[in-house]
């Protein structure tokens, strides 16, 4: 097993929150995959029920054969778990994580 090889994934900022998607087309269940959060870092695990085979001839040939993938992802903030709304449908896993907002707090003048 290779442990680094990520799955095709896009990172977009709104006003609101980030929204994290990535493709998982061997997985079929929900309960294959596992986020976790820590601190500023989200890392998706996915677990296949069958291996899958990459091979790569870069001078000699190589077959690569995977049945985890992972992917860890760094935001600029501390990130709220409780917060945090994932979904995952036709393959698609789309985790959103909303923008820590900082309170406001007014100063009195004297």
């Amino acid at each position: 097993m290779i442990d680094n090889v990520e799955p095709l994934s896009e990172i977009y900022e709104t006003s609101d929150s980030y929204i994290i998607t990535i493709d998982l087309p061997f997985i079929k269940d929900r309960n294959q995959i596992e986020i976790y959060i820590k601190e500023n870092e989200v890392e998706i695990v996915a677990t296949m029920n069958k291996k899958v085979y990459w091979s790569s001839f870069e001078g000699f040939g190589k077959k690569i054969e995977v049945n985890k993938f992972r992917k860890k992802i760094t935001l600029p903030f501390v990130i709220d778990p409780e917060s945090v709304k994932a979904t995952f449908k036709n393959g698609i896993l789309m985790v959103e994580i909303p923008k820590k907002r900082e309170k406001k707090t007014k100063i009195s003048i004297s």
